[in-house]
């Protein structure tokens, strides 16, 4: 499988946008960095794209909040048979496309009961899980379309055009997703589409839109060229907030949004006055914007640590990728691959336990290859797994890696890594996979 580390300018993501990890989780990493790109008379950091990632949809040159609160308006009816309740749990388990695009299958983490719960042609692309694991999308043929993982059902999601990613509520059965300018959240089951800001030509870019904690809330970057950050109730219940009220004039410029794990702070990337990108951290309700990077460089694909205390990110500076990470309030930012040759590409992806980041890299963009390792935060000790594979995830626990190596089989590891990981055969090869909450 090809996976060649190309250079370009774009963001995304999550974020899937592999956002997420996370998120930014996304259409899983076989490519690394996706990039910054600034306004017109900045210089641009050079680094490297996801292939979940797409380049940012040109917005109108002005931006003006909508008077009113949103408008929401329903799909049509979906054109698949509503989905019956689950019957089973299948949270913990691999789901994964093989390389002919043939269908979903479904698998245990030790290699047990391995079923293709779906069969199915021209699968391009694996989205992320639902919150608790019961439900995950994917695209067929430029369609979206969300399956059970217990294998009782799939329902074509006929309200939104050319999807690429979406981001689950972490409380509900509904995703978000930007459909032609718009923010909709669509109802898992149903289809049904509530349209929640309209009006305002949103950049179609993984990682722009996030969930609250509660799932009341999306936060998101709005405004000409991402010149602000918005906040919108999930439900269309109250009107956009803009946070930031920069104007379309403003040299501001924000991407990246987050919310801390306890929703009392957001972060987001956005140039200093030298036009570096920096991590910005500031209260929910928009007050108290703080630096938290400083110097030279352009920092990128920040998340925060499980406890909110600490935030990783990578940093292009002196021709070079590090990940790096910083305490909230800005001190200690330490660099977590000094030990490491200078790296042409980093992604790094932090773990649930807090303890440790994983990193996927390559020192040379011109390799088709990808090492993938894990880094202790406190102790920066660096424990390679491989140098031949893609897409590393998480167990939800943080207990295990799993990533994809160049035989296109899944191995898996203990988080203190170690040399004998289990092995996960994929039928025909694995595409992508996605680890179940």
């Amino acid at each position: 499988m090809r996976r060649k580390v190309v250079l370009s300018i774009t963001w995304g993501v999550l974020f899937l946008l592999l956002s997420a990890c996370s998120v930014f989780e996304q259409e899983p990493l076989p490519t690394l960095v996706p990039v910054i790109e600034l306004p017109e008379e900045t210089a641009t950091a050079t680094a490297v794209n996801t292939t979940a990632q797409t380049s940012e949809t040109a917005v109108p040159p002005t931006f003006t909040p909508p008077a009113a609160e949103p408008v929401a308006t329903e799909a049509p009816t979906p054109t698949a048979t509503p989905i019956p309740p689950q019957t089973i749990d299948n949270r913990g388990a691999l789901v994964y496309i093989n390389s002919a695009g043939a269908g979903l299958f479904l698998t245990r983490p030790d290699g047990s009961a391995q079923t293709q719960y779906y069969a199915l042609e021209s699968v391009t692309s694996l989205l992320p899980a639902s919150f608790n694991g019961q439900r995950i999308g994917f695209v067929q043929d430029g369609q979206l379309m969300v399956a059970r993982t217990d294998g009782s059902g799939l329902g074509e999601i006929t309200a939104v055009a050319n999807p690429a990613w979406l981001i689950w509520s972490p409380t509900a059965d509904q995703f978000a997703l930007v459909d032609n300018g718009d923010l909709v959240v669509i109802q898992a089951d149903s289809g049904a589409a509530n349209r929640v800001v309209t009006g305002m030509q949103l950049a179609n870019i993984p990682g722009s839109v996030v969930w609250s904690s509660d799932g009341r809330q999306l936060l998101f970057t709005c405004g000409a060229q991402a010149t602000d950050l918005c906040r919108v109730a999930a439900d269309a219940s109250e009107a956009v907030v803009n946070l930031t009220n920069n104007g379309a004039d403003s040299f501001a410029w924000y991407r990246e949004p987050r919310w801390s794990p306890d929703g009392s702070l957001i972060s987001y990337v956005s140039p200093d006055a030298d036009k570096n990108l920096q991590l910005w951290v500031m209260n929910a309700d928009g007050s108290g914007a703080r630096q938290l990077t400083v110097g030279s460089g352009q920092s990128s694909l920040h998340q925060w640590s499980p406890d909110g205390q600490r935030l990783v990110y990578a940093l292009f500076a002196d021709n070079a990728w590090h990940a790096r990470v910083v305490n909230v309030d800005g001190t200690n930012d330490l660099d977590l691959t000094g030990g490491l040759p200078a790296l042409a590409a980093v992604v790094p992806q932090w773990g649930a336990q807090g303890a440790q980041v994983g990193l996927l890299y390559t020192a040379d963009a011109a390799v088709d290859a990808v090492s993938i390792a894990l880094v202790a935060v406190d102790g920066t000790a660096v424990t390679p797994l491989t140098d031949n594979g893609w897409q590393l995830t998480w167990s939800a626990d943080g207990q295990q890696v799993a990533y994809i190596a160049g035989d296109g089989q899944i191995y898996i590891h203990a988080a203190s890594g170690g040399d004998n990981p289990r092995i996960i055969t994929c039928e025909g090869g694995c595409k992508s996979f996605v680890w179940l909450p």
